[in-house]
């Protein structure tokens, strides 16, 4: 796999905070205003950008636009000295962005195939930039089926789109959880268990291609279920973080196993992880 890096890695582009959207406790959607978007129009689904703000420093974060056409939506959560400074920023303010970076989920190799996309925790973020793109172009696909867990239904994110996508009748959507309470609870379907037990309910077969992205613990059981279901090593795509933070490979916070993450990942066949030990447990 290759990289789609930037002609100016290092250059951010100014970016205007269009409106903010609580989506669960310290967990907000950000949408911004790019009037020049340059590289970032190219943007496949899962890759990410770098979020610079002045006197805070950058971090990398998943985009979870399917298209970016002079919008760009990043899912944050609240968890360090960046984050905390977008969160204290209002609508009208202004970050630096830069990117994008990394392998995303291959789209071409996805077209006409059945797909079932799996998404654990902020694992969704990635994974909405995917199912957008598909749903974008649906008539390009074959069957659809989503996958969303989490530990507590309090942390459900993208809630209102949920309900509607519950609602389509040419895909199948399966949320679960392993706490389920709420005074709301009626607005979404859920189901009481993890991951793991919903790829159990789902109609998948050896024809399903598979993207997921989620918390590192649950990888090795979620794979294990797929390969139940009949998919191949060739046919599962999962989407790793690994401390990125320079986004080109020269800091080597990211180097794993011989590999940069951030530009060789952080989308990654199952099939070439088998060389990453490090990275995950394949067996």
């Amino acid at each position: 796999m290759h990289s789609q890096l930037s002609p100016t890695p290092f250059l951010p582009t100014r970016a205007v905070i269009r409106s903010i959207i609580p989506m669960s406790t310290d967990n907000y959607l950000f949408q911004f205003r790019i009037d020049e978007p340059g590289d970032l129009v190219n943007c496949a689904p899962g890759q990410f950008v770098q979020l610079w703000i002045p006197g805070a420093g950058e971090a990398p974060i998943s985009v979870c636009s399917g298209e970016i056409d002079g919008v760009l939506e990043l899912c944050v959560r609240k968890t360090g000295r960046v984050t905390d400074a977008l969160f204290n920023l209002n609508e009208g303010d202004w970050v630096g962005i830069r990117g994008p970076y990394g392998t995303g989920f291959p789209v071409d190799e996805y077209r006409g195939k059945d797909l079932v996309l799996i998404a654990g925790g902020l694992g969704i973020a990635p994974v909405r930039s995917l199912l957008q793109y598909v749903l974008n172009h649906r008539e390009e696909f074959g069957k659809l089926t989503l996958i969303y867990g989490m530990r507590h239904s309090q942390q459900l994110l993208f809630r209102q789109e949920l309900k509607v996508l519950l609602r389509r009748q040419d895909m199948h959507v399966y949320i679960a959880a392993e706490e389920v309470v709420g005074p709301d609870l009626p607005s979404v379907s859920w189901q009481l268990g993890r991951v793991t037990d919903m790829i159990k309910l789902a109609e998948i077969d050896e024809g399903f291609l598979s993207a997921i992205c989620g918390p590192p613990v649950m990888y090795k059981f979620v794979v294990a279920e797929l390969l139940k279901k009949g998919l191949k090593d060739n046919n599962i795509w999962l989407s790793l973080e690994r401390h990125m933070k320079c986004a080109v490979g020269k800091c080597g916070h990211c180097f794993v196993g011989g590999t940069f993450t951030c530009r060789e990942g952080p989308v990654f066949r199952m099939d070439t992880l088998r060389f990453l030990p490090e990275v995950i447990e394949c067996s």
